[in-house]
């Protein structure tokens, strides 16, 4: 089962409109064994960084978004395969 990596809907609350949010940082490569609730990123959002955690045990499938670049609300970070 593939899940997409998305920055949860809950971290924009507040954000202005427009804000883009930046990946910081991949904690693991892909294809990387990994178990629920390990941090996949890290991203910056108004000057707040967020850690985003394994929905489950699996691995991380592929990177859509590379560290440095910018994204919008809703975007896919990354697919997630869980086992």
């Amino acid at each position: 089962r593939v899940i997409e990596i998305k920055l949860p809907s809950t971290a924009w609350d507040g954000a202005q409109e427009g804000v883009e949010a930046l990946l910081d940082r991949w904690q693991v490569a892909e294809k990387t064994v990994v178990t629920k609730g390990q941090v996949l990123a890290t991203v910056v959002l108004v000057k707040a960084s967020i850690d985003i955690e394994a929905p489950d045990n699996g691995w991380l499938e592929n990177i859509r978004v590379k560290e440095g670049e910018s994204f919008a609300d809703g975007t896919v970070l990354a697919n997630f395969t869980a086992s």
